[in-house]
């Protein structure tokens, strides 16, 4: 796997994945169809440069084959329902292998609390070890830096 898509780990408490993206629904196909973690946003023109840009963080999901993942998530007709007229869906992702793909997708879910995760039992809870997570990337309306404590 090349370097770039790699997701560090350098000790048990720090996952720093990079946040690969933005594709829309047109260029789902290009996602790669890797191991990982994803992030769904709301994307909407800049009212000053007319450009689409992220707007909100709906959803974070992960899957063992992120394309597969996002383009049969039972829920994309409610994430769509939930766009204005002009909006579009965006997605992100950020590769992790088996290991560390549920503990990053529960910390990313602890911390942001999008508004499509509602029914996570991450939420309010976290069955890891303390976690510090370091996104770099495409991370718009995701905290750069952020360590998720144990909550049973």
């Amino acid at each position: 796997m090349p370097e770039r898509f790699m997701l560090s780990s350098i000790s048990n408490d720090l996952l720093s994945p990079e946040m690969l993206g933005y594709w829309s629904d047109e260029s789902l196909r290009e996602v790669p169809d890797d191991s990982g973690i994803y992030c769904v946003f709301r994307a909407a023109a800049d009212p000053e440069t007319h450009e689409m840009e992220v707007q909100q963080l709906l959803y974070v999901g992960e899957h063992r084959n992120v394309r597969y993942g996002l383009q049969h998530h039972p829920d994309r007709e409610k994430w769509r329902a939930f766009l204005q007229p002009g909006e579009e869906l965006w997605y992100s992702m950020g590769l992790s292998g088996h290991a560390n793909r549920e503990r990053l997708a529960a910390a990313m879910i602890h911390a942001h609390k999008p508004r499509f995760n509602g029914d996570s039992e991450y939420l309010d809870r976290y069955p890891f070890p303390e976690t510090t997570v370091h996104i770099y990337g495409k991370k718009h309306k995701l905290q750069s830096i952020f360590t998720v404590e144990p909550r049973p």
